[in-house]
Formats: C-alpha cells, sequence, structure tokens
C-alpha cells in the first residue's frame, strides 16, 4: 500500500473519530446519558460510582446535602433483596453549563417492608422526577448532579435514617 493511501485511511479514521466524540459529547446526549448511569449504579447499589455523579453543592427542596443523600440511599435500596430501576427521560433542557433532566421512574424488586413502601410511593408518582446537571470543567463528560426534584414526593422536614 502506497503513502497517499495510508494517510487518506488515517485521515478517514480520525474524521471518524471527531466526528463521533462531537455526537457523542454533545451536553444533551452526556446529561441523559449521565441520568441512566446514576440510575443503573442506585440500581446495582454501587455506591462509588454513586458518589462520583452526585456533586458537592448538592442540595434539594428537602434541605439535604450530598452525605445525607448518599447514606439514606445506601439505607433504603439496601432493604431490597432483587432491585431493578427504569428510568424514561422525557425531556432534556440544556442551558449553559446546566442541563436538566424530566424522567418518569419505575421500580421494581422484593425485599422488606421499606422496599415495598418505596416501590409504592414511586410508582404512584405521576409527574417526572426533575434532575438537575452542571458542567463542572471544561470536559464535555464532566456533569454532576446538584439537585433532583418530586412535586409529589414529600419528605417531613427532619426525617433521617
Amino acid at each position: 500500500m502506497d503513502r497517499k493511501k495510508i494517510y487518506i485511511i488515517v485521515l478517514a479514521a480520525l474524521l471518524g473519530l471527531a466526528l463521533y466524540s462531537a455526537w457523542l459529547w454533545r451536553p444533551e446526549r452526556q446529561v441523559r446519558l449521565h441520568t441512566a448511569h446514576l440510575l443503573k449504579a442506585v440500581e446495582g447499589r454501587q455506591w462509588k460510582k454513586v458518589d462520583s455523579f452526585v456533586a458537592d453543592n448538592y442540595s434539594d427542596r428537602w434541605s439535604h446535602d450530598k452525605g445525607f443523600v448518599l447514606r439514606a440511599s445506601t439505607e433504603v435500596f439496601g432493604q431490597f433483596l432483587f432491585l431493578s430501576i427504569q428510568g424514561q427521560t422525557l425531556q432534556c433542557d440544556i442551558s449553559g453549563s446546566t442541563g436538566l433532566t424530566r424522567d418518569r421512574i419505575k421500580i421494581t424488586g422484593s425485599g422488606g417492608p421499606i422496599a415495598q413502601i418505596v416501590m409504592e410511593t414511586v410508582n404512584r408518582i405521576q409527574a417526572p422526577f426533575v434532575f438537575t446537571w452542571e458542567r463542572k470543567s471544561w470536559k464535555p463528560w464532566d456533569w454532576r448532579l446538584i439537585r433532583i426534584d418530586q412535586p409529589e414526593l414529600e419528605i417531613p422536614p427532619g426525617t433521617d435514617l
């Protein structure tokens, strides 16, 4: 094979890689992927991975911070013997370095009484969960969760697990 053909092949491969990277790293795609991967990490009870998705400045309308969310998630989802979390992104909006997804979530599984309450509560909710992500650096894949909201979900103030 002559050099000209090798250069053309290498150039075509680089162009293909650049186009794939541009498609993969679009902010909307990254926010959708991060939401799906977060739910999979919770489903698999991979708490170090969940920790890597949640921003240090996480806060929500129930006055929970990152530490509480990780502790509570570990305790609540630890009540499941089997767990499946299905998320469906209904909408994704990007504004600057902030991204929002609105997701319907369905939880199935088996476990103790707390697991049953969690499944019943989450599965009867009509409005989608809202995940707010923030890009933390110049890297197109560096998104962290800064907030989750669900207007129908009531968690009494001072609830501590």
